[in-house]
């Protein structure tokens, strides 16, 4: 098992960058993600990726917009995650702790987390 954290800031309101952490289709910012399914209570996501396979995520806590914590699964990889916003008005700071499994001797998920970071930097304009 594999551990990071990481730390952004975004030049917006956390409201924001919690709703597009929750849809990843909200104008287009997962470029990895083709389309998905949501259950009814918002607590189980089934991501179709571009490369044909599927991610499936459960939340424990969606606690909107401070917080979401959950577990995930594609493939052999599995995980849990941890993010936290803070802020208000045009600020949020954001610290997301990942744990991971299944990647592999060489693997980096510190770098596979920024790399969605970027997508969500370059979505909201900041």
């Amino acid at each position: 098992m594999k551990t990071c954290v990481i730390t952004e800031n975004y030049a917006c309101d956390p409201n924001k960058v919690w709703l597009y952490l929750t849809k990843p289709t909200l104008n287009g910012w997962r470029k990895d993600v083709r389309d998905y399914e949501e259950s009814d209570d918002g607590l189980r996501v089934v991501e179709h990726n571009t490369d044909g396979s599927t991610t499936e995520v459960k939340f424990t806590r969606r606690e909107k917009p401070r917080s979401l914590s959950g577990s995930f699964q594609k493939g052999k990889v599995s995980g849990t995650f941890t993010i936290i916003l803070l802020g208000g008005g045009d600020s949020t700071s954001l610290e997301c702790t990942m744990e991971v499994s299944g990647l592999g001797l060489f693997a980096k998920p510190k770098k596979l987390l920024e790399e969605r970071m970027n997508m969500l930097h370059a979505s909201l304009g900041v």
